[in-house]
């Protein structure tokens, strides 16, 4: 039941996310300034910041041109400006930029000559390109959004799917660990029979070395005979250390075998499972983010 809550709950993330981006209208209406009021247009341009919105205003505004913006209290105006996009001839524009909360107003009256804006009813064809030009102009700042947005959540799926492959390789490291760690195990035993057998015929050999030398005189042969125990001696505790080393190899091996088939592995595979639903809801956040570019882009 609560995975079901959740696939919902994401559904519905999914499906907000496809239709968050909002449309961008140039509206024509009367602008209201401190000097006054003038027709003009307003568009909102959602979701972006203030100051990148602000700054790239004035900066379309001095472009071609060696006038200089003007701010007084907030508003913006340049005298000959060209935009050549909207008339061959200098424009005076007055602007504002405010933050809306969720949109950044950017309000606009274009002075062709003194007192003569551009509207629909002085000049229908320049409010049509003047309505363009805003209109690529909001476009490009929320479009440009939108790819950041798109690549931040492309990011993510990546570090995701990369997460996922780190996990496959450390399961078949671990995989190879066993294997080896098995075949190991069988060669060590095979080892350590072949030394306790070694070991045993070496203590036999020296019990009956040592009789032998209890019963016999001093001299050279005893001498002889002392030293070849000696050897036997040093044999023997060099065997009982690699049997021992070889005992511990296989317990460190099976430990570390059993720790990977019952808690490193069972855990792996968890992981992996919960990372390729995580993949596949990322898959469907980037569709998303995509169809929200895709939508921006084809404003006209």
């Amino acid at each position: 039941m609560k995975a079901f809550l959740l696939a919902v709950v994401f559904c519905f993330i999914v499906v907000h996310l496809t239709t968050a981006q909002k449309q961008i209208v140039v509206e024509e209406t009367d602008i209201t300034f401190e000097h006054g009021s003038s027709p003009g247009f307003l568009v909102a341009i959602p979701e972006v910041s203030f100051k990148k919105v602000q700054d790239s205003w004035v900066k379309s505004l001095e472009k071609g041109t060696k006038s200089k913006v003007q701010n007084e209290a907030d508003e913006y105006s340049i005298f000959g400006a060209l935009m050549k996009d909207i008339s061959s001839a200098p424009i005076n524009v007055y602007s504002y930029v405010k933050d809306n909360d969720t949109a950044i107003l950017l309000a606009a009256s274009f002075e062709l000559k003194k007192d003569f804006y551009i509207s629909t009813e002085n000049d229908a064809e320049r409010s049509a390109k003047t309505r363009a030009y805003l209109l690529a102009f909001a476009r490009e700042h929320y479009l440009e959004l939108a790819k950041e947005q798109l690549v931040n959540e492309e990011k993510k799926l990546t570090k995701l799917e990369n997460d996922l492959k780190s996990l496959e390789k450390n399961k078949v490291k671990l995989e190879k660990m066993i294997q080896s760690n098995n075949v190991s195990v069988g060669s060590i035993n095979d080892e350590l029979v072949i030394q306790r057998t070694n070991l045993t015929s070496l203590n036999d050999e020296l019990l009956t070395q040592t009789n032998q030398i209890n019963a016999m005189e001093e001299g050279s042969a005893k001498d002889e005979k002392q030293k070849y125990i000696t050897d036997l001696e040093k044999q023997i505790k060099k065997l009982n250390k690699d049997i021992e080393s070889g005992e511990k190899k296989i317990i460190d091996m099976k430990a570390e075998t059993d720790k990977a088939q019952n808690d490193e592995i069972p855990n792996n595979i968890k992981e992996q499972e919960q990372i390729r639903n995580d993949i596949e809801q990322q898959k469907e956040v980037v569709n998303s983010y995509k169809a929200k570019y895709n939508i921006i882009n084809d404003y006209k």
